[in-house]
């Protein structure tokens, strides 16, 4: 990031919760495919691929934040992008039958991160920094 360039309090706070996304999409894919802290429970029982996506979503996610936090070029496209599948992933998730608060995350933060990257201020700030 440029030092003459200032990070927008609200960009900071997408990228905390895109981080946070990372993380729970991450730790909900694990649980899906069989992976548990505690109890019983074999890995690899129940994969799916539901799972998969889970964990793919959660390391794009965990990308996008660190992108947001840097203000990288690219940052503002990938962030676009990733909302855009964390969007199919909530559509086939109420197909099966998730719970509400799966849909927190899973739909209405990515809308919010989406409806914020658009407004002209951030779109200002990710366009023509350097890498």
């Amino acid at each position: 990031m440029d030092p003459i360039t200032k990070r927008p309090a609200g960009i900071t706070i997408i990228a905390i919760l895109a981080l946070v996304n990372g993380i729970v999409y991450f730790i909900q894919g694990l649980r899906i495919l069989g992976f548990v802290a505690f109890g019983p429970g074999q890995a690899f029982t129940s994969t799916s691929m539901t799972g998969w996506s889970a964990l793919a979503l959660g390391a794009l996610w965990i990308a996008a934040g660190t992108g947001f936090l840097t203000l990288r070029v690219w940052a503002w496209f990938f962030g676009v992008l990733v909302v855009g599948l964390s969007l199919i992933e909530a559509f086939f998730g109420n197909i099966n039958g998730w719970q509400l608060g799966d849909m927190f995350f899973a739909m209405i933060l990515p809308l919010v991160v989406l409806f914020y990257l658009n407004s002209d201020r951030v779109k200002a700030s990710f366009d023509g920094l350097e890498n």
